[in-house]
């Protein structure tokens, strides 16, 4: 879960039953104060804020941004710096496009930077966000990492699901092998969508919910298409009670059938284990188990126990989180390494040295394969899944680098604009692993050339799950298949902005066994 979406690229069409009067206004408004724009605004966009492009009046700068946000960001870097200043509406937000600045702001000054924006989206979806991803910097949020560092992403928690992950690859790979006989077309982020979202919903309910259950599935394939949108109310607070583009019409909607569907979730869970039941024999605990048992043995902290509101908003967090980002990374991992002869084989050759073909790759296999492990972490600088991590917020005024930052104000850190830099990559265009053969720069947030899951307090939580997963399931699609790809869907690296970043030509392609027939029976 990202922010290309989230924020306005440029001022929308608007959909709303009556949304006249409220264009008419800004408006209005804003082409009578254009003329006082230097009065208004003098040479910054605040007082000592740090360098950057001055926009309209209750527009800010969105008028002059297009839906590639992060490149928009990065084509501004190079004119203004590595910490930039805009605004975006009426909102003060600062840029970040150095591993410099990146660090001054996630590790140094990280205590004054570690809450969330929060969008009118979000607020209607999870629950006025009240989830770990968007509750702000508090006790609340403290005792939310802790349980989920402890109870769902442990070392130990992690490797008791091992089987769910295991049989949601297997599941995949033999619906490919099926494919194989038909020589049918196969969309590769879609397929890996469900897997991922699959082990999403195991780790939060031991089911899998994008298999028989098609609500949730319809349910949430609705949230992904609107909670992300622009949405110009969010940056112009008089447009909200307008509700100018209908997302607030649209998800409420959804939300309320979603909300449905997650309590009887719930209620079947509370009477499975009125009945005794054991869901999961190995002693995993799933989402549903650790927040309806949890009790606070600690009078300081802030909760005793969890609301069904508290537990629905962990359930969609973690599937809004959890899904598209796999799906995204291993299509653009699949495109990148097939369309390099070069590569492919140096993969191809270190599968058949550690692991043969005569089974399927085991998640013990993943840390001998050397190459294939600078592999993942070149897709992961050159195609973050996220390209603008999730924005934070500034608890405080403070500043930075000798600028003043005000409060509230949103922070950017554009990880793809750092990839693409020259000043902190050789040939930041070019895919190459062989650069991180002998390079000790690792992806888990402590190197700033490097961020897909972000770093510090507010780095993703399911860094350990999600990492394993694409590791796993790009290795699986290579060593058990043979790829025959149209030309065009594996050439075409032009970006489609959504949730994440997925390629605009979807990549298809007609998967051809490369292990003995029997492996896949």
């Amino acid at each position: 879960m990202g922010l290309i979406g989230m924020l306005p690229s440029s001022i929308p069409t608007y959909n709303s039953a009556n949304p006249l009067t409220s264009i008419l206004i800004v408006f209005f408004i804003s082409l009578g104060a254009f003329f006082l724009i230097p009065i208004i605004m003098g040479h910054r966009n605040w007082r000592n804020a740090p360098p950057g492009p001055r926009g309209w009046p209750i527009f800010g700068y969105l008028p002059y941004l297009s839906e590639n946000l992060h490149v928009n960001l990065f084509h501004l870097s190079k004119t203004y710096g590595p910490l930039f200043s805009l605004r975006l509406g009426q909102k003060p937000v600062i840029v970040i496009s150095s591993p410099e600045a990146a660090r001054e702001i996630l590790k140094h000054k990280e205590g004054s930077f570690s809450s969330r924006t929060i969008t009118e989206a979000i607020r209607c979806v999870i629950y006025d966000g009240s989830s770990l991803v968007f509750v702000p910097h508090s006790e609340r949020w403290r005792l939310l990492r802790k349980i989920f560092t402890t109870e769902l992403f442990s070392s130990r928690a992690i490797h008791l699901l091992q089987p769910a992950r295991l049989q949601q690859v297997n599941d995949l790979l033999k619906s490919l092998y099926d494919n194989s006989k038909s020589k049918t077309l196969v969309n590769i982020s879609e397929s890996m969508f469900v897997a991922a979202t699959n082990l999403t919903s195991n780790l939060c309910c031991s089911k899998s919910l994008f298999g028989g259950n098609m609500e949730i599935k319809e349910l949430m394939e609705k949230v992904f298409d609107d909670v992300f949108i622009p949405n110009l109310a969010d940056f112009i607070p008089i447009l909200k009670i307008f509700d100018p583009q209908g997302v607030k019409k649209r998800l409420s909607k959804v939300a309320k059938k979603l909300d449905n569907a997650f309590d009887k979730l719930i209620d079947e869970r509370l009477e499975e284990k009125k009945q005794g039941v054991k869901i999961n024999e190995n002693g995993r605990l799933d989402l549903l188990d650790v927040f309806l048992d949890y009790k606070n043995e600690r009078k300081d902290e802030c909760l005793n126990q969890f609301s069904r509101v508290d537990i629905k908003g962990m359930l969609i967090d973690m599937l809004l989180a959890g899904s598209d980002t796999t799906a995204s990374t291993v299509e653009w991992g699949m495109a990148e390494i097939l369309k390099k002869p070069k590569v492919y084989r140096k993969i191809l050759v270190e599968l058949e040295q550690v692991i043969g073909n005569n089974r399927f790759i085991e998640e013990a296999d993943i840390p001998k394969l050397t190459y294939f492990q600078a592999v993942v972490k070149e897709i992961f600088r050159l195609h973050p899944a996220v390209p603008l991590l999730l924005p934070r917020r500034s608890n405080e005024a403070c500043d930075v680098f000798g600028y003043h930052v005000p409060k509230h104000a949103m922070v950017l850190v554009n990880v793809w604009g750092i990839a693409r830099d020259p000043k902190v990559w050789p040939e930041p265009l070019e895919f190459k692993p062989e650069r991180f053969l002998e390079s000790k720069i690792d992806i888990k947030g402590q190197d700033f050339e490097i961020l897909p899951f972000g770093s510090g307090r507010r780095s993703c939580v399911g860094m350990p799950l999600g990492l394993r997963m694409v590791q796993f399931s790009l290795a699986s699609l290579l060593h058990a298949f043979e790829w025959d790809c149209p030309i065009d869907t594996l050439e075409d690296m032009t970006e489609k902005v959504g949730i994440t970043l997925h390629k605009a030509k979807v990549l298809m392609g007609i998967p051809k066994p490369r292990l003995q027939d029997s492996v896949y029976h």
